[in-house]
């Protein structure tokens, strides 16, 4: 009994050790991780394009004329019809810095002297006055020099005044008092807004005219008798003043300005 079962059970194990041996272990497959990560790095590069440099264009550079411009007032000719007690004569200028901004300046003198019943007045003196100009007309061509300008001054002058004699006269009592008012030194200083044209009549020559308002920072402290007129100012009673200039200049060409244009490409 005992070896029938023994040779039952060897049976049994070669049998099972047979049918072990004809089953094949699967091999898992191998996944090249490099190719992998080659072909992913390539489909980014493809996808991710390098940005354009930024393209700086050279500045467009062109020159305007510049020079010095010299002229005279005519309208102080026209202000001595009005008040013939008054004679000024007044220089005009300005030199081009940029292409809209100019230095500008006057100077001048002036005299006045009048008579009558009851005084006499004499009076002279200097003043000079500096500021800018700033161009407000856009051009079209560089070569023009054709100006629609605002502008400020800042005035100075230097001045004496006398009244040699006058006569104070009593309408009640019919009695004249005479007097005099001795030399007086003084001097003046205000501030000037302009506004004006000038245009190109002929080469070089040009025609001009301006509207100002003067105010008067200081002056003669002089209340009961200041001067008739400051010298670039006008009357000496008033703390402001509105004024007006005709005039005629000539261009001395002595340079040209270099302006600059930055240039940028056009944004898409």
């Amino acid at each position: 009994m005992i070896p029938r079962i023994l040779r039952y059970t060897l049976g049994f194990s070669l049998w099972l050790s047979a049918a072990q041996a004809q089953v094949k272990p699967v091999t898992p497959p191998v996944t090249d991780t490099s190719v992998h990560r080659t072909d992913t790095t390539a489909h980014k590069a493809d996808t991710i394009k390098p940005k354009a440099a930024a393209v700086v264009l050279p500045d467009s550079v062109y020159t305007v004329p510049g020079g010095l411009r010299i002229g005279l007032d005519l309208a102080r000719f026209v202000v001595k019809a009005f008040q013939p007690y008054r004679t000024d004569v007044t220089v005009v200028g300005d030199y081009r810095i940029k292409k809209d901004l100019y230095l500008a300046a006057e100077a001048g003198w002036q005299s006045t002297s009048h008579s009558d019943t009851n005084y006499t007045y004499k009076g002279r003196g200097v003043f000079v006055t500096a500021g800018v100009d700033y161009n407000l007309l856009k051009k079209l061509l560089p070569q023009e020099r054709y100006m629609i300008f605002a502008g400020i001054r800042y005035g100075f002058a230097q001045m004496s005044y006398e009244a040699p004699s006058y006569t104070i006269s009593n309408s009640y009592w019919g009695d004249k008092l005479p007097g005099s008012v001795p030399k007086t030194n003084t001097s003046a200083h205000w501030v000037e807004l302009i506004m004006g044209i000038k245009a190109e009549v002929l080469k070089n020559l040009f025609l001009g005219w301006n509207i100002r308002e003067k105010i008067l920072v200081s002056g003669p402290k002089d209340d009961i008798f200041p001067p008739i007129a400051i010298p670039g100012f006008g009357s000496g009673t008033k703390k402001s003043q509105f004024d007006w200039q005709y005039t005629i200049s000539y261009c001395i060409p002595l340079n040209d300005i270099k302006v600059h244009v930055p240039r940028t490409p056009p944004k898409k």
